[in-house]
């Protein structure tokens, strides 16, 4: 949606006018949205990755930090989970805030894989609009293109190599399964780049782990979970069981990359966490400095190459893809 006063103001005189709290909220936080962009694009709060020491860096989506310490005795490579402030609580801004001309140099001995569609947006054609109505904008963005990488995959423009998938799952095309990035990545990997990003798309919803792990077909709490529990329909509980699923989805995943490629810094770490009902509030914001959206894991560990799996070296890009279409069908528009 991006800058609009015109629209702020329509939206300011409706929940007005309609004494609809919730709306007068979302024009007040969007006042707030503005500001924040305005500081934090010309000083970013927060580590960038880029200031550690590592070979391939792997971003989990969404990923909490006391959801990966859950899980942690359950796979050989997490160790001590330790956490880092995120630049961004949100991937548009994390993208914005991590990729930045800063960085250039060590950008450019970078190949990036991602399965997150903000980074086609932020890095190919420049999105730097609030997915809102903002009053003003007062930003001054330093963030690099996709020119500026060594290499880069926008795994979603890919031909989609999961088609067993079907009509079990309502937005297959938003699907990701995480082998398919651990396929590329390994390619990537046996390439010899100076420095590989992974960005796997679990565990942001929707909750894959029965349609890829057990072929079931995506339930619409599956796919919508966070409408489902403020409908009553699941409990939180059920929630984050579901949520960790996911996790482990792609933590499976990333343990057969840490067999296919040789790297002596491995880090692992999220773009931004999650909110699962604190105050009320499902999933992520841009310019939220929430804990359990700003804060995310870090972990270190190594891999090696131990060619358990061969993927192509090279993908099928597709012609028809629309980034705007992908953002919205996964919540994000």
């Amino acid at each position: 949606m991006g800058l609009s006063a015109r629209n702020w103001a329509s939206h300011m005189s409706t929940a007005i006018r309609q004494r609809d709290t919730e709306k007068l909220l979302e024009g007040i936080y969007s006042v707030y949205a503005a500001g924040w962009q305005a500081v934090t694009s010309r000083h970013p709060l927060g580590t960038n990755v880029y200031d550690a020491e590592w070979d391939v860096l792997i971003v989990l989506d969404a990923c909490r930090v006391d959801a990966l310490r859950e899980v942690a005795d359950e796979y050989d490579f997490l160790g001590d989970i330790d956490s880092i402030w995120s630049v961004g609580s949100n991937s548009q801004e994390w993208y914005l805030n991590t990729f930045t001309g800063q960085y250039a140099e060590a950008i450019a001995k970078t190949a990036l894989i991602t399965s997150n569609p903000n980074a086609e947006a932020v890095l190919k054609h420049g999105d730097t609009d609030p997915r809102i109505p903002i009053p003003f904008s007062w930003t001054d963005w330093s963030h690099v293109s996709e020119e500026a990488f060594a290499h880069i995959e926008y795994t979603r423009q890919h031909e989609r190599p999961f088609d067993d998938l079907g009509d079990d799952a309502p937005t297959f095309d938003a699907i990701q399964d995480p082998n398919y990035i651990t396929d590329r990545a390994i390619a990537a990997g046996r390439n010899d780049y100076e420095k590989i990003i992974v960005h796997y798309f679990q565990p942001h919803r929707p909750f894959v782990d029965g349609l890829i792990r057990q072929n079931q077909p995506l339930s619409v709490t599956e796919e919508s979970p966070y409408r489902a529990v403020q409908a009553g329909e699941i409990t939180k509980s059920d929630l984050w069981a579901a949520y960790l699923d996911n996790l482990r989805l792609a933590l499976g995943s990333i343990e057969i990359l840490l067999e296919n490629i040789d790297a002596e810094d491995v880090i692992i770490t999220s773009d931004h966490g999650e909110l699962l009902g604190e105050f009320g509030q499902y999933g992520h914001f841009f310019g939220l400095p929430h804990p359990d959206l700003k804060r995310v894991p870090w972990v270190r560990t190594s891999a090696n190459d131990q060619r358990t799996r061969n993927p192509k070296s090279n993908p099928s890009i597709r012609e028809d893809v629309d980034v705007t279409e992908q953002l919205e069908s996964l919540g994000y528009l």
